[in-house]
Formats: C-alpha cells, sequence, structure tokens
C-alpha cells in the first residue's frame, strides 16, 4: 500500500539524506523541524504538531498511509553539559517524544522512533546486544534522555502503532554542515600529526545511506501491515573499532596522520548491537565499511 512520511528532525544529518531518498522515489514527504522546511515547527509544543499534522494528512490520498518518523533529538554526549544543553536535551529527547505519541495516538498515525546504541552505554555485556534486551544506560543526559523516552514509546505500543529503530555512529552525508564519524576522523587527520583512536572499544559505524535504505523498507513493512508493534530493530553498520574504522578513512582518503591505538580504559567498551533479527525481517544485507567509505570519495 502506498504511504506517505512525515518527519521530525528532517534537516539533520541523517534524515535529510532520508528525505532526499525518499522524493526520488516519488514518495510524499513532510519535515517538523525548526529549520531548514519552508514551515517551521516546535515538536516540544503539542499544538502546532498536532496543526500541521493535520494540514499534511489534507493533503494526504485517502490511499497513502501516513507514518511518522522521529528522527530530531540533542545528541550531546559527555558529561560537561551546560544547565541549557541538560533542559533542551531533556525537552527534546523525552518531552517532544511524548508530545509526538500523543499526536499520532490521536490521529491513528504509526511512529517510528529513531534511538541509539547509546541506551547500552552503562551496560557490561561482552556479547552483541540484542533488540529486545534491557536498556542500560550510563549517567550522561544523552544515554539517559534516550532510554526514557525509548521507555516511552514501548509503553505506548500496548495501544498504538510504534517502531523503534537503534542506529549507531552515523557516517556519509557529507554535503550536510554537521560531520559524522567518517568526517570527523578526517578532520582530525587533517589537523594533528598523531591521532589517538580506541583499539579496544567495539563498536557499529553506520552508513547513512544504508540507514536511509532500512528506514524506507521499515516504512514499505509498515504501510503492509508486516511488522508488530512494539518492533525493536537494530540498523547498525558491522562491527569494528575506531582504531579500525580509522585505518580504513586513513588508506582510502590517503591521509598522513600517524594513527596511535590506545585503551579507552574505564569507558564504555562494548556498544556492539546483533542485527541477526533485523536483517531477516528486512531482507537487507548491511554492507562492508571499505565499500561505504570508498563510495565517499565522490562526495568530497
Amino acid at each position: 500500500m502506498p504511504f506517505s512520511i512525515l518527519c521530525t528532525g528532517s534537516s539533520g544529518l541523517v534524515a535529510s539524506d532520508f528525505k532526499k531518498l525518499a522524493l526520488s522515489e516519488n514518495i510524499p514527504f513532510y519535515g517538523l523541524d525548526l529549520h531548514g522546511e519552508e514551515e517551521s515547527v516546535d515538536i516540544t509544543n503539542k499544538e502546532p504538531v498536532l496543526a500541521y499534522i493535520n494540514s499534511k494528512l489534507n493533503l494526504i490520498s485517502d490511499k497513502s498511509i501516513p507514518i511518522l518518523f522521529h528522527f530530531a533529538a540533542i545528541t550531546i554526549t559527555g558529561n560537561n553539559l551546560t544547565s541549557d544543553q541538560i533542559d533542551i536535551s531533556k525537552k527534546v529527547n523525552i518531552d517532544a517524544t511524548r508530545i509526538l505519541l500523543e499526536a499520532c495516538k490521536q490521529l491513528s498515525i504509526p511512529l517510528v522512533h529513531i534511538s541509539t546504541d547509546f541506551v547500552f552505554a552503562g551496560g557490561k555485556k561482552e556479547t552483541p546486544y540484542l533488540p529486545d534486551d534491557e536498556i542500560c544506560p550510563d549517567n550522561t543526559i544523552y544515554s539517559q534522555t534516550k532510554a526514557e523516552a525509548e521507555k516511552l514509546v514501548k509503553n505506548a505500543s500496548k495501544d498504538q502503532k510504534v517502531v523503534i529503530i537503534r542506529l549507531a555512529f552515523p557516517y556519509g552525508n557529507f554535503s550536510h554542515p554537521k560531520p559524522g564519524l567518517a568526517r570527523k576522523m578526517i578532520s582530525w587527520m587533517d589537523n594533528n600529526a598523531e591521532v589517538k583512536l580506541y583499539n579496544d572499544q567495539f563498536i557499529c559505524p553506520t552508513p547513512i545511506s544504508y540507514f536511509s535504505d532500512c528506514c524506507l523498507q521499515i516504512a514499505q513493512l509498515i504501510s503492509e501491515d508486516k511488522l508488530k508493534t512494539g518492533q525493536v530493530l537494530h540498523c547498525v553498520g558491522q562491527t569494528t573499532t575506531p582504531y579500525e574504522f580509522g585505518s580504513l578513512i586513513k588508506e582510502v582518503f590517503e591521509k598522513k596522520a600517524k594513527l596511535v591505538p590506545t585503551s579507552i580504559g574505564g569507558g564504555v567498551k562494548n556498544l556492539v548491537l546483533n542485527t541477526d533479527k533485523t536483517e531477516k525481517i528486512l531482507n537487507i544485507v548491511k554492507p562492508h565499511h571499505q565499500n561505504s567509505i570508498q563510495s565517499l570519495i565522490d562526495q568530497c
């Protein structure tokens, strides 16, 4: 069945690529964002959210299912946030999620919530986290607020259609002002003769183009009523370490900086998300980092 996309944070690093893909497939796409769209929408205020969505529902054919993707988030990590940064993180990551859930329930619209591997940042597990593992945030605001948002979404699954997608360390979309992991590493190598990277932390950097493909497939499955409510999906890239990933960046982009493997010490060592179930559900295979990084050459 045809579907239309409503999307928060549509001007962001990842969502803007999803928007580009959807429009290239002639899928109606309506962004809810403070910046970057024709209309500015404050998703922390329920009235303008409802007004905007209702205005777009009037444009959407009765034969097309509207699906809301909630990308918007404050992604500042670490412990040294200012009081203003803490407030806006709670407002966008938690309060806006609650408002969007209420709006989607009222209007009978499925909601797809974009979450993060950082909901497991406080865990001690040494094997990959499964989609249904209990979340275990650390004491950072980002981890705590995204975990709280997940709880809201999971609780809403009792009486409305919701899906959670976890994303990790996105990279790509070089035309966007905000850098992903690959561009950050390129910048470090351009500006330093020596770059230290962890070789004992395991992560799943995610090609943004791959994540956009996953989102489109998820929307298709929702429109066909083939995804159960409350489903959690891990749409992330292959497991690697920052040092291994940086070494690929250095090789592909021919950087001269010396990479020095270092230990993360007491930091979180395992942020690996198991994707077996997700790849089976979506009938999709995650790409090799070598190929994904190589494809970014044309974006420079």
